[in-house]
Formats: C-alpha cells, sequence, structure tokens
C-alpha cells in the first residue's frame, strides 16, 4: 500500500486547499465559474443486493441506468471539461453497468483519476479486475464478517466474494494495485462485531477500515437507540488496539458537532462537485439528488457543460448558500471544505499581489 493514513490523510478536509490553492488567484479576481474538481456518477439503480439500511433502496425502485448515449456524451463532457476525479457509486451497484471497465480506462488514458464504491459481489465477474490498477482506490461495501449477519443484512450469501477481492486484486496487480477500503456502516445488525471487523478487515488485506454510525433516512429501524450507542462509545474508548493509520474509529461520533455557518457554501460557489443521479438529472450536492429546486439540468437534454455555467447552476448555487447560512446543512461532505476554506479567506489579504 502507499505510505497513507486513514486519518490523516484521506479523511482530512484539508485536501481541498491543494484544489482551492490553484482557484485562488482567478477568484481574487472575481471568477466564480469553474469546472467541477471531482464528479460522482451514478450509472445504476439496479443493485444485486437488498441492504436493510440503505437510503437509496426504496427511493430506486423505479429507476433503471444512465442510457449508453448519455454515459458516452457524460465522459466526452468531463474530458473536454478538465475534470480531475471521477467516482463511480450507487444509487445501485455500479460495477453492474455494462462496459464500466472501458469508461474508466477511457478517462484513465486522459489523465483523469477514478476510483469506486461497490459490494464487490461482481467486480471480477464483470471483468474489473485486469483494470483495477487503473483506479485510485476502490472502497468496499462490509455490511458484516459472518455469513448469519451478513445474510440478514444484504439478503445473499456474496460474503466470500467480497471479502477474497482486495487479495485477489493485489495479487494481480502487485504494487500497481490501488489503495482498497472497506465502509463498514454500523447498525443495531451488527455493532457489537467491532473487533471482529478489524480483525477481519486486516487479515483480508484491505488498506483501512472506515466506520459510520447508519443515519436511519428512512425511518426502517436500523439506527442505535440511547443504550446500543452507549455500548458503543464504551467499547471504543476502552479498546486498547485503535490504529488511527487504519481506522476512523475514534472520531465516528464527530458528526454531530455543529460548524459555524456563515458567508457562503464555497464548494457550491465555485462548483467544486458534481453530481449525476441514474436517471440523468445532476445536482452540485450528493445530499441533494432528488430535490427538483436543487437540479441544474439533465443529460437526456443537455450536455454537462452547457448547464454547468448556466443561469439555472447560478439559481441553484444562491438556494444552496440559503440553505447553509440558515445552517441547515447536514451530513454533506462541504461541511468540513467550507469551514476550511473559511478560515483561509479570513487570513488573505483582499486582492492578489504579484509582489512578494
Amino acid at each position: 500500500m502507499k505510505d497513507i493514513a486513514l486519518s490523516q490523510d484521506l479523511l482530512n478536509s484539508s485536501k481541498i486547499l491543494f484544489h482551492y490553492g490553484k482557484m485562488l488567484e482567478d477568484i481574487s479576481k472575481g471568477k466564480e465559474d469553474f469546472a467541477p474538481v471531482a464528479i460522482e456518477i451514478h450509472p445504476t439503480a439496479a443493485c444485486n443486493h437488498r441492504c436493510i439500511h440503505c437510503s437509496y433502496k426504496e427511493r430506486n425502485e423505479n429507476r433503471a441506468s444512465l442510457s449508453t448515449e448519455v454515459m458516452n456524451r457524460l465522459i466526452d463532457s468531463v474530458i473536454a471539461m478538465g475534470i480531475r476525479a471521477v467516482y463511480f457509486s450507487g444509487g445501485g451497484e455500479p460495477t453492474l453497468y455494462p462496459h464500466l471497465a472501458d469508461y474508466i480506462e477511457r478517462l484513465s488514458a486522459n489523465g483523469i483519476e477514478c476510483s469506486m464504491i461497490t459490494n464487490a459481489s461482481c467486480f471480477e465477474e464483470m471483468g474489473l479486475i485486469p483494470i483495477a490498477d487503473k483506479l485510485n482506490y476502490i472502497a468496499i461495501s462490509v455490511p458484516a464478517v459472518d455469513q448469519e449477519t451478513f445474510r440478514t443484512i444484504t439478503g445473499t450469501d456474496n460474503l466470500f466474494k467480497m471479502l477474497s477481492l482486495p487479495r485477489k486484486i493485489k495479487e494481480y496487480h502487485g504494487a500497481r494495485s490501488p489503495i482498497i477500503g472497506s465502509r463498514v456502516v454500523l447498525t443495531n445488525k451488527n455493532y457489537k462485531c467491532v473487533d471482529d471487523f478489524l480483525q477481519t478487515i486486516r487479515e483480508r488485506q484491505f488498506d483501512y477500515a472506515l466506520f459510520k454510525i447508519v443515519r436511519d433516512y428512512e425511518d426502517n429501524g436500523q439506527g442505535l437507540n440511547e443504550e446500543e450507542e452507549q455500548y458503543l462509545r464504551r467499547v471504543i474508548e476502552e479498546h486498547q488496539g485503535i490504529d488511527e493509520k487504519f481506522t476512523n474509529l475514534r472520531s465516528i461520533f464527530n458528526y454531530r458537532k455543529q460548524p459555524e455557518f456563515v458567508h457562503k457554501c464555497w464548494v457550491n460557489q465555485f462548483g467544486m462537485i458534481a453530481n449525476v443521479s441514474t436517471d440523468g438529472r445532476v445536482y452540485p450536492n450528493i445530499v441533494e439528488i432528488d430535490k427538483a429546486e436543487f437540479c441544474i439540468g439533465n443529460l437526456y437534454e443537455t450536455d454537462l457543460q452547457d448547464m454547468w455555467n448556466s443561469e439555472q447552476h447560478k439559481a441553484v448555487k444562491e438556494l444552496s448558500n440559503q440553505k447553509w447560512v440558515s445552517g441547515q446543512c447536514k451530513n454533506c461532505r462541504a461541511i468540513a471544505y467550507n469551514n476550511i476554506i473559511n478560515q483561509v479567506n479570513a487570513a488573505l489579504p483582499r486582492y492578489f499581489d504579484p509582489f512578494i
């Protein structure tokens, strides 16, 4: 594995400074229209798992997949706009989308970093192991490490496929292998298995173990009650073997800390992130997918580069700013980035000065 630590590097929100720093001179001169740094694409709503905690499960019942024509035009736009990174995610299970390996190879050939969030159950069958070295990272959903709990949560017997994928990729690609991490959603079905998760994930050659507590969006009874949460807190506090380079367990309750909602939603203001839903609609922010007022267009009607700096996008930016300053933002990766940008802005002079 590359010498990268989970909390210090992969989860460090200060990585936004690499990108914001490149934009600062243009921003100081009044520019606000930028191509996205990264785009999240949900190619399909189809999924071969039925995870009981999944927030997309019910919402995606009547959705299909992006058409081949739309996907091809979207990839053209990503290349033309100079977007730096593409991550394929759900919606559904992205590896079920036909010819995904071809799209990844094409993006990689044009200098665009790719990554994927997957349940790993059909990664090999879809021909993705040979091109895994074209991915920056692979994040594998790990809902359980024992067969009974895995079957209860996913409705499948794909546990071995999931656990064996890191080894297969590393045997195939050696030093060229991507970072392969696990993502564990802690629910009332698996919260007592922290030790088992940590041990198995290490043994199975994952590079990190990223935990988060379920956000019970659908109110389907998967969240932790107060007693269960206190149990989990005690286990983490008393655990002697938590390696913060490998896991984020020490900080999984930090999401409840409220940020300072001041100035603007800079991530949206400068168009740093784009999100494409399985129906072709584009949103600047993943948490606003399915909210019509935050949609900037539909790829079945308009190419990405035509909608990106459109009047509709400007209207959505203003709406995002209103949401931000009113303190309504929740569960969004932009929150931490905005706070860091606010800190930088407070330290900057008011204009770009070429004399140092």
